[in-house]
């Protein structure tokens, strides 16, 4: 299928986004859903057979029964008519990676987080055990990990519908003989506990991030599943529980009835398998079976008759006497015949098992083609042509464009068998690294760090703000960007600092002059100019300022002025004229009829006078004059009042008030 090609007048194709020998996958939008989704399509050398394209069409529609979180939702089954004759599933979209990727990124896992996802992925197949579907190709490949860490288990019914074709078919298109059950690996039929087995073998993966069976063929890797016991997972991990060990150890037991009886029992055994109490649990040994062992038998005499079937082994019937007597060298060379007959024949059994048997039995050899240089994409449709399972990693590199195959797993040129994993490797690009948040820093500190770190395109732009001169107060990349010093272009935006302004001199200009230049330049003016008399600036005018004329400074700055009330009032004299009359009468105006000097002329009494002034000169609290008179007397004085203020006076005869008067100094010309 191509980019854009439509199925079903719904689903659009987007890209390519996997394979294996069995199905390419890719990721498309359903136009009616308005949603993504992963479309499995059967490779073209499969859609010509019938009996399979039944079997496969029979198999997808049961996976359609399955409802459970942890596998990957069936939406729907179709097929194009047309010459190519396209046969597909439509599923979930998991946006996340493989199982076997997330182990090559993070394993080994903590025996937590690998139990926790072995219990999903045993919940699933329990789900699909109980709806009869054995899944026959459980492997990390097949087991999606989403941006949650939920586990999603897919590829059911492809697997079954690939199991009913020959071995030659299975070898080829599943290629999975690393997870593969000694039951499958002779060939048998696959049951309910060969998925038990591919699920021990994933679980050892998971714990240890490694396989716990190598060989340079795959018939070699079978061989290992068939004869030799699973190894040790505390031989990687001496940390791991023996509890979780036991698991692996039961799941993977070459008898078939050594294992699990069911996924259940795996359920409930992983429910506890982390308690206290169990961790340090007897390390569990499936039961030897008899005739495991190598038994030595003795050479039995000539002359030695077995009395029977006792003990289970083979009877030879001893011969009559006159039998013996007659044919004493043919019976030796006889046995002598048989026994080089025996050896020959097991000979050649053995060369024939060792040397023969596997050729005929393993798939084809292929050589993995050069496909560096390529996209993912790409590289994924010439490798399809190789009958091979895919697997998808990435790395960083220098040299190689981001988005290329920079190799693969194994190398091109190297000789494999149809239906080996070959990972494709893919460039990250050069290693990145996280760019510095450098906001409210000095711009010439930071510049001189990042050319010793390997940038050399900063570029500083300026900008009037209210932060310092110098600081940084945006950058490009931002902080925390992943980026590769000598491909990045850095800008910064650095404070000049807040716009300045140039102070004119304002003296002898009008307060609303002032006013105005303030608001045309976002100053501020203080609170209330001060006032001062001045006899050289006009009433109104600004006398003095600060800032001080030609002086730079931020906007908001607050402007002061003084401003001239004009000359300064005089002080007002207010000349007071007054007189004290004293009577010149005898006896100070009384007659004394009886008196004999009633007509002689008698002295006037004294009269005592007091002035108070409250002036600019006098603050009133005591007499300005203060005196006794015996004749009458004209007093002359001023009272000064300064300006804006109010003067007085009070004139007392004898401590009585005989004149006063208050003088107010108005320069404004009020009342």
């Amino acid at each position: 299928m191509f980019e854009g090609q439509v199925l079903n007048d719904r689903y659009k194709i987007l890209n390519a986004i996997g394979g294996g020998g069995m199905a390419n996958v890719y990721l498309a939008h359903d136009t009616i859903l308005d949603r993504k989704v992963a479309i499995k399509a059967l490779r073209m050398e499969y859609a010509h057979d019938e009996e399979f394209i039944e079997r496969f069409r029979r198999e997808a529609q049961s996976t359609i029964s399955l409802s459970h979180p942890n596998i990957v939702s069936i939406y729907d089954v179709g097929e194009e008519d047309d010459n190519d004759n396209i046969y597909y599933i439509v599923m979930e979209y998991v946006k996340g990676m493989t199982l076997k990727q997330y182990i090559q990124q993070y394993g080994p896992l903590p025996a937590e987080e690998a139990v926790d996802v072995m219990k999903q992925i045993t919940s699933a197949i329990s789900h699909a055990h109980h709806n009869e579907i054995i899944h026959r190709d459980i492997k990390p490949q097949n087991i999606l990990i989403d941006n949650k860490g939920n586990a999603k288990v897919t590829d059911f019914g492809i697997a079954m519908a690939l199991s009913h074709t020959s071995v030659t078919q299975t070898n080829s298109i599943l290629g999975s003989v690393h997870y593969l059950s000694p039951e499958q690996a002779r060939g048998g039929t696959a049951i309910k506990k060969s998925d038990i087995y591919s699920l021990g073998i994933v679980f050892f993966e998971m714990l240890t991030g490694r396989l716990p069976f190598s060989g340079e063929s795959a018939v070699s890797i079978a061989l290992k599943h068939l004869q030799s016991q699973t190894p040790s997972v505390r031989r990687w991990i001496p940390d791991i529980p023996q509890s979780v060990e036991n698991v692996v150890l039961k799941a993977t037991a070459k008898n078939p009835f050594h294992r699990y009886e069911n996924t259940a029992q795996i359920e409930e055994d992983l429910a506890t398998v982390l308690l206290p109490s169990r961790m340090n649990e007897e390390k569990f040994s499936p039961p030897e079976e008899e005739g495991e062992e190598t038994k030595a038998i003795p050479v039995i005499p000539n002359d030695h008759q077995l009395a029977g079937n006792h003990n289970g082994d083979t009877v030879i019937h001893k011969k009559t006497e006159s039998e013996t007597e007659e044919e004493p060298k043919k019976k030796k060379r006889n046995w002598k015949a048989w026994t080089f007959s025996i050896l020959g024949v097991l000979l050649a059994a053995a060369i024939f098992s060792i040397f023969v048997l596997p050729k005929l039995l393993m798939p084809d050899e292929v050589e993995v083609m050069d496909v560096s240089g390529l996209t993912y994409e790409e590289a994924v449709n010439r490798l399809n042509e190789l009958d091979v399972e895919i697997d998808h990693d990435q790395e960083n590199s220098e040299e190689i464009e981001e988005g290329k195959v920079i190799e693969t797993d194994p190398e091109a040129g190297s000789i494999i068998r149809e239906g080996t994993t070959v990972t494709i490797i893919t460039s990250l690009g050069p290693e990145k690294e996280a760019f510095g948040d450098y906001v409210g820093e000095q711009y010439d500190q930071v510049k001189q760090i990042l050319e010793g770190l390997g940038y050399d395109d900063i570029k500083k732009f300026n900008v009037e703000s209210e932060k310092p001169e110098g600081e940084i107060i945006s950058q490009d990349p931002e902080g925390e960007a992943p980026v590769i010093p000598e491909d990045t272009s850095v800008r910064f935006e650095v404070s000049s600092g807040p716009p300045m302004v140039t102070i004119p001199s304002f003296k002898g200009s009008a307060l609303e002059e002032v006013d105005q230049f303030i608001s045309n330049n976002n100053l501020v003016m203080s609170s209330e100019p001060e006032e001062e008399y001045s006899a050289e600036v006009k009433e109104g005018h600004v006398i003095r300022q600060d800032p001080a004329p030609e002086e730079e400074v931020e906007e908001g700055t607050e402007i002061s002025v003084v401003i001239s009330k004009g000359p300064k009032p005089k002080p007002e004299t207010n000349s007071v004229e007054y007189t004290v009359e004293v009577s010149q009468s005898n006896g100070n105006g009384n007659e004394n009829e009886n008196n004999d000097d009633s007509g002689k002329k008698q002295e006037p009494e004294p009269v005592k006078v007091e002035i108070y002034i409250e002036d600019m000169n006098n603050d009133g609290s005591v007499p300005y004059k203060s005196e006794e008179i015996t004749s009458t007397k004209t007093y002359k004085f001023d009272v000064v009042v300064a300006p804006g203020k109010t003067g007085s006076y009070r004139i007392l005869v004898d401590g009585n008030v005989v004149d006063t008067n208050t003088f107010t100094n108005n320069p404004e010309g009020g009342d």
